[in-house]
């Protein structure tokens, strides 16, 4: 079964579960990382490698703080390293990409319904 592996910031943390209760329909499999990771570094980071390691691709939230967020440019790279499908999901329509995922050319969303041109052929 296919698996996604969610980034985002904490201010994106709805639209993250709006995104995994979308996936989940489609008969996908998420992984959205709930916890506080700067009080509990240590004990996350493996888990967070290997719950990308494990998915098939990656759904970048791109919101306000996730354009600075120093754990969504590591998730991504972590991606990248693994070359995983990864596409970017904006929370704003008028949202620019910064210059490190807008040189990556990557697939940018801005509607759920939008991940069902992907997932909805292969999450069944």
């Amino acid at each position: 079964m296919e698996s996604v592996f969610i980034s985002y910031s904490t201010d994106a943390s709805k639209k993250a579960k709006s995104v995994s209760n979308y996936l989940s329909k489609l008969g996908v499999n998420s992984f959205v990382f709930e916890k506080n990771l700067e009080r509990e570094v240590g004990n996350h980071q493996a888990q967070i490698r290997n719950e990308i390691s494990n998915s098939n691709s990656i759904i970048l939230i791109l919101s306000v703080r996730s354009k600075d967020s120093p754990w969504v440019s590591h998730e991504l790279g972590i991606a990248l390293g693994l070359n995983k499908q990864i596409y970017v999901f904006k929370t704003s329509h008028n949202m620019t990409l910064p210059n490190y995922i807008d040189t990556l050319n990557l697939r940018v969303l801005n509607k759920l319904d939008e991940l069902d041109n992907y997932y909805k052929k292969i999450g069944k």
